[in-house]
């Protein structure tokens, strides 16, 4: 396996606050597209309104150093900042990284 790894950050967002967190998230994530080592991010949405964890984000990165130096931009920490702090806006992040342990393709076996 590479050296990539992958951030998963599943969000707790109340329905009616769906809209904003798109908004905010957006803007944390133009942030992040920008930063070296940077691979790629899917932002998923649950499919029933009832669902505890009503988004979550998949996020690629060359490397762990990668990752941990696009957490260090100011930017994108002010960008946080505003995220968590808004007061319209009352969700919560669950964060974690991992690396790829079995990856299957079709026809593979386990």
């Amino acid at each position: 396996m590479s050296d990539s790894i992958t951030l998963i950050n599943a969000f707790s967002v109340p329905p009616a606050e769906s809209d904003r967190f798109l908004l905010r998230w957006k803007e944390n994530a133009s942030i992040m597209t920008k930063q070296p080592g940077f691979i790629r991010a899917r932002l998923h949405r649950a499919i029933s309104d009832d669902a505890e964890l009503r988004f979550v984000n998949v996020a690629e990165w060359a490397s762990e150093e990668a990752f941990d130096a696009a957490l260090r931009n100011p930017e994108w920490q002010a960008s946080v900042k505003v995220m968590l702090e808004d007061p319209e806006l009352h969700i919560t992040p669950r964060p974690s990284t991992y690396r790829v342990e079995i990856e299957l393709h079709p026809g593979d076996d386990a």
